[in-house]
C-alpha cells in the first residue's frame, strides 16, 4: 500500500494510476479527507454493478425467498448416491 499526503506531494493522475497498478493507492488530502485507487478486474466491476442494480437485487431477494424444488434426499435418489 503507498499512501500519498496531498499536502507534500502533488502528483499527476498518470503517475497515480501508474502506482495503482501494482498496489493500492491512499490519497490523503490536506483537510485529511481520504480516498483510495486500486485496480479491479471485470469480475470487480460486475459485481459493484450488479450491488447497485435494485431489480436484480430484487430478483435475488426473491431467489432466496424460494422453497427447494426438490429435498436433498430425493436428489440423492436421483443421482444414485
Amino acid at each position: 500500500m503507498k499512501v500519498i499526503e496531498l499536502e507534500r506531494a502533488h502528483p499527476t493522475l498518470d503517475e497515480v494510476i501508474s502506482l495503482a497498478k501494482d498496489e493500492l493507492v491512499v490519497l490523503r488530502g490536506p483537510d485529511g479527507s481520504v480516498f483510495a485507487l486500486s485496480q479491479v478486474d471485470d469480475f470487480d466491476v460486475e459485481v459493484e454493478l450488479l450491488k447497485n442494480n435494485p431489480e436484480f437485487m430484487m430478483f435475488m431477494r426473491q431467489l432466496s425467498q424460494e422453497k427447494a424444488a426438490i429435498s436433498l434426499l430425493d436428489l440423492r435418489k436421483e443421482l444414485g448416491l
